[in-house]
């Protein structure tokens, strides 16, 4: 269809071409007739029945030019009549659909498309007719929901949770240049015949949902707790299954499946006249351990005297009254201890008045109110010699090694004995590092072998039968959520920036000639005597913070 003409004759007029609804632009010079610029082009456009088309200003702009100068018919595509469009964007979960309308220029509207389409997706659930209908009436959104299915609801896992009271790790705590009071070193949690220990919360199961195609979603199964069978010292009770109660009197440990009660044995020595002894539970010790025994518990070892050149190996903390006095023999040409010096190793924290020629490993700290001479240490945490105010908290030659700090009064001596101390690092983690990953290995074995399995039931489905199939496919998904769970453990364990971050050396009052400090990859060998600081890492070099 022409447009109005700007003059009497018609010079100047609009038309589309179909199919592709194309719009032009044709002007026809005249001598009576005004040439058409920008602005009488976009007026002409807007009074026109083109005015809701798409235009391509700069086409529009180019058309008046050639207008212009022009002395002969000029015709130009300067837009187009486009429908409306729309995309309808299904989430991967199936719990929602979103949808983007784009409003038509100069074309047909969607009408009924946005149903049809809902109806070919199978959307059948959870639309949003109100929302739907306004967006349609204003013909116009962006990512707009129009169908929300159910999430299901997860359950609440269900747990033991112990009774007893505060661990012992809490009744000691301190700051990190506590004095050690060793009136707490015999402090045992105990409990009697009747106490509660334990409660068992069963899981609350979760609500399935529903997606936007009405197909269920399943919540996450939890599984049920419940106590251990046969747990030493304690049983659920008679009147309350879901109440675990001590059988017998000692330290309670609590356990994957509930608590162990573990009776607590007394001794005045540990010599020739007991032997070695290999003990579940806490052992207390009136005397001293002498040389050459060995002692092995599951729980605490309580020291009201000396421990000797002795091997102690514990589940829980190391308490000594007195000192850790090894022997001081060398192996001929080396740094290392004898074979026959004192070792220390414990899954908690070790306390000490001083310790000399000893071999200590603590799960969690070393705390010495004296001297450290000729050692090696190792903390999972952290490693105290000597208490504020003293002149007495040396730590001379051997090697001290700690993840997050080694504090003492002074490290080193006046002669330049060489002394190690490292921190930044966790002793053990290379082991833990290495356990996950057999871990992983064996359950990615067994995942092949279950996925093979399934394979050959897609081929001999008569084997899967009974329930076999079912059984397989439970198990194989439960692998993979224990590889998930594993690979996670081991990225928290190969991360060690942030414990590298924490480090630091503390030196109360002097640090010696001879003495060699590293945090995490980072060493510095002190040439000169120094006095107090609290030595980090900064900018990547070992700094005093």
């Amino acid at each position: 269809m022409l447009s109005e003409s700007l003059s009497n004759s018609i010079t100047l007029s609009f038309f589309i071409e179909e199919p592709d609804g194309i719009l032009y632009a044709q002007y026809v010079p005249a001598e009576a007739a005004a040439v058409p610029d920008l602005s009488s082009l976009e007026n002409v456009l807007q009074d026109s029945e083109y005015a809701s088309c798409y235009i391509d200003n700069p086409a529009l702009l180019a058309f008046a030019k050639l207008c212009r100068d022009s002395k002969e018919t000029q015709k130009l595509q300067i837009g187009q009549r486009k429908d409306a469009e729309f995309t309808l964007d299904l989430a991967e979960d199936l719990l929602s659909a979103s949808l983007t309308l784009i409003p038509a220029m100069g074309g047909k509207p969607v009408g009924t498309a946005v149903n049809d389409a809902l109806r070919e997706q199978g959307i059948i659930h959870g639309i949003l007719h109100k929302e739907l209908d306004a967006a349609l009436a204003a013909g116009v959104c962006e990512n707009l929901v129009i169908a929300q299915g159910d999430t299901p609801r997860q359950g609440v896992a269900g747990r033991l949770e112990p009774l007893f009271g505060t661990h012992k790790s809490e009744i000691t705590q301190r700051d990190e240049l506590a004095v050690i009071k060793f009136r707490e070193l015999s402090h045992l949690l105990l409990v009697h015949v009747g106490d509660e220990l334990m409660r068992r919360i069963p899981p609350v199961q979760g609500k399935f949902g529903m997606n936007i195609r009405g197909q269920v979603v399943l919540a996450r199964p939890l599984p049920d707790m419940a106590f251990g069978a046969n747990l030493q010292g304690a049983a659920p009770s008679a009147t309350n299954p879901d109440l675990l109660m001590a059988t017998n009197a000692g330290q309670p440990v609590v356990v994957d499946d509930g608590v162990i009660v573990n009776p607590v044995l007394q001794v005045p020595d540990v010599d020739l006249s007991t032997g070695n002894i290999s003990f579940e539970g806490t052992i207390h010790v009136d005397g001293d351990i002498k040389a050459g025994m060995i002692l092995n518990v599951t729980g605490d070892v309580i020291v009201n005297g000396l421990v000797e050149a002795a091997d102690i190996i514990a589940g829980g903390n190391v308490a000594v009254k007195g000192g850790i006095i090894g022997l001081a023999e060398r192996k001929p040409g080396t740094q290392n201890l004898s074979g026959t010096t004192s070792r220390i190793k414990c899954g908690g924290s070790v306390q000490a008045l001083f310790a000399e020629n000893a071999h200590i490993e603590a799960g969690d700290s070393i705390q010495l109110e004296q001297n450290a001479r000729q050692c090696e240490l190792i903390a999972r945490k952290e490693i105290i010699v000597g208490k504020p105010g003293s002149n007495v908290g040396n730590i001379l030659g051997g090697k001290t090694q700690a993840a997050l700090m080694v504090s003492a009064v002074s490290l080193g001596s006046a002669t330049g004995t060489r002394t190690q101390i490292q921190v930044g690092f966790d002793p053990y983690r290379d082991v833990q590092i290495h356990d996950k990953q057999y871990q992983i290995g064996r359950k990615a074995t067994e995942l092949d072998q279950l996925i093979k399995l399934q394979v050959f039931f897609a081929t001999n489905p008569q084997k899967a039968a009974g329930g076999v199939g079912e059984k397989v496919e439970a198990k194989r998904v439960h692998l993979l959520e224990e590889l998930d769970i594993l690979e996670k453990e081991l990225d928290e364990l190969e991360a060690e920036q942030e414990l590298i971050d924490k480090a630091s050396v503390k030196i109360i009052k002097k640090i010696h000639e001879g003495v060699e400090i590293q945090i995490g990859r980072q060493k510095w060998q002190v040439k000169e005597d120094a006095g107090p600081g609290n030595y980090q890492l900064h900018d990547g070099h070992i700094a005093i913070i």
